[in-house]
């Protein structure tokens, strides 16, 4: 009889679920957070010079570009996220309602790019979820 309450005891136990195994330390696991600016995707930024013209895209977004899943894409200077008060921003577009393609693209007059960036220097992608985070790509290498 004790063997079976024994076992029984040992089956319940198994099948409640443990918030701390034998195998872990009895302290609290600290998990850091994941900084926004952490590659999340393959998405990726291209940059070219064509006439006077500075052309910018990002490709391969999670999602469609429109308005359901992002609120924009802009490209920068540096690696740090969009704004006016870092004076990155190189280009913007913002997102339309309808729109079926993991890619955008944009350009901006070259006279007004290069006051901001020198030829060899890395251009920086960055899509701006509806959750308010920038989320960055793999940036690229402007050449003039």
């Amino acid at each position: 009889m004790i063997k079976k309450l024994a076992a029984l005891t040992l089956a319940a136990g198994l099948l409640v679920p443990s918030t701390v195994s034998a195998a872990e330390p009895l302290q609290a696991s600290k998990q850091e957070p994941s900084a926004p600016s952490q590659l999340t995707s393959v998405a990726y930024t291209t940059v070219f010079l064509y006439g006077h013209q500075v052309y910018f895209e990002v490709k391969a977004l999670d999602n469609y570009f429109n308005s359901n899943y992002y609120q924009r894409i802009a490209w920068t200077s540096n690696d740090k996220e969009p704004s006016v008060l870092n004076n990155n921003i190189l280009s913007v577009i913002v997102a339309k309602k309808t729109g079926e393609s993991y890619q955008v693209n944009s350009y901006e007059p070259f006279n007004s790019v290069k006051d901001k960036i020198e030829s060899g220097q890395k251009v920086y992608g960055w899509a701006l979820a509806l959750n308010g985070v920038w989320y960055p790509t793999m940036p690229a290498t402007l050449y003039y």
